[in-house]
């Protein structure tokens, strides 16, 4: 997951050829030998595992590599036996479309990503007369609650708008838009996500430089980061920026010259990592073929609360999951195996925040048995069958 430091549970096979523990040596004729903590390869399926939140989960379809799921009843869609490579994109009536194209699970064997599922259309419309005489437009109730209490303002009063099309009255909506989560940290890397954006209606509105459109935004955690660099408001994917952009506590007030979706962008820079292990799996082994059920882990685990942890879960998928795998291991004798998954304790920085996180990496495999040959753990293609469950 972090280059030099570490790469995502590779998906490898193990493979059910031995060879002598010598190339060039016959196996010794006289006796077994104790082996100890011998490496062999996991040969397991890529499973993709999306989890839903916010008040259009329950009605979203996911699409991943051409095959729609529906969320079951915790608003979770797994694809196991996942294709390497494909888009992702969660659809539904009336809900903002997310999607991420060609995601690629590169080494990974497990990928879980969350993603934040909005109603489209706001409870609060605000009529073009009204908000041009200065109404404020806010987000609703369940959007606030969907955001994790993310309040928005809009005021157009004064401004003498333009349209370019036929609807005229005003609304938000707040969301977080999906993200590829990262394979890699290193440090002394800045990384950039977007834990809100804001769409504002009607779409195409545009305003004048000397009388913009003028956006607070009220979002638990921002004033930990204050004013900073490290917090941006732009257009879209794009890297236009508001006017003007100030955060005062947990406030970020920004004038606009035209909509429709303004991203608050945070930047952290990674100053540190750690590396450890944790064993996820142990238990004995006979000889021949023995299927293994195995937990690993992925996300990650943090304190920290607010627009943080949201970046961190846009940064590294979700906060921690476990996910269920299985892999075959062709023993010689009876034995034991130990699955093993690396660690990384990972600190940032944003603004005037410091903050840490653990995350997790490759999951491995070894074995103790005795025997005169040792597995041959060249790699073979890992399997896929392109399947899926909403259990």
């Amino acid at each position: 997951m972090f280059g030099k430091y570490a790469r995502i549970a590779v998906c490898l096979g193990i493979a059910t050829a031995f060879t002598a523990c010598h190339q060039n040596e016959a196996p010794d004729p006289i006796g077994s030998a104790i082996h100890e903590d011998v490496p062999v390869a996991l040969n397991t399926t890529r499973t993709l595992v999306v989890k839903l939140t916010g008040d259009g989960a329950s009605a979203a379809r996911v699409n991943f590599a051409g095959k729609t799921l529906r969320p079951n009843a915790n608003n979770i869609v797994t694809f196991e036996g996942a294709e390497k490579k494909g888009d992702l994109k969660v659809t539904g009536d009336g809900l903002i479309e997310q999607n991420i194209k060609d995601l690629d699970f590169g080494d990974r064997t497990s990928m879980v990503i969350e993603v934040n599922v909005v109603s489209s259309v706001s409870d609060i419309i605000i009529s073009q007369t009204d908000a041009e005489n200065g109404t404020d437009v806010t987000n609703d109730n369940d959007n606030q609650k969907t955001t994790g209490g993310v309040k928005s303002k809009l005021n157009v009063g004064g401004t003498n708008p333009t349209y370019t099309g036929t609807k005229r009255d005003y609304s938000m909506v707040v969301y977080t838009p999906i993200a590829t989560p990262i394979t890699e940290t290193a440090p002394d890397q800045s990384y950039v996500r977007s834990p809100y954006a804001v769409d504002c209606q009607p779409s195409g509105t545009q305003f004048s430089v000397e009388n913009p459109a003028h956006i607070e935004l009220e979002i638990p955690g921002l004033g930990e980061i204050g004013n900073s660099d490290d917090v941006a408001f732009r257009f879209g994917d794009t890297a236009e920026n508001a006017l003007t952009k100030a955060v005062e506590g947990n406030f970020l007030k920004a004038d606009v010259t035209h909509f429709s979706a303004w991203n608050v962008i945070i930047s952290a820079k990674c100053t540190g990592i750690t590396e450890g292990s944790q064993i996820v799996a142990t238990g004995a082994l006979n000889a021949g073929d023995n299927k293994v059920d195995y937990k690993e882990f992925a996300g990650f685990e943090s304190d920290v609360r607010g627009i943080l942890a949201v970046w961190l879960k846009l940064l590294y998928g979700s906060t921690k999951t476990e996910v269920n795998k299985s892999t075959t291991i062709n023993a010689p004798s009876a034995g034991s195996y130990t699955i093993s998954q690396k660690t990384y304790t990972i600190s940032f920085r944003a603004g005037s925040k410091t903050f840490s996180v653990v995350t997790y990496g490759e999951t491995t495999c070894t074995v103790n048995y005795t025997g005169n040959v040792t597995p041959d753990t060249k790699p073979v293609p890992v399997p896929t069958h392109n399947g899926g469950s909403n259990d």
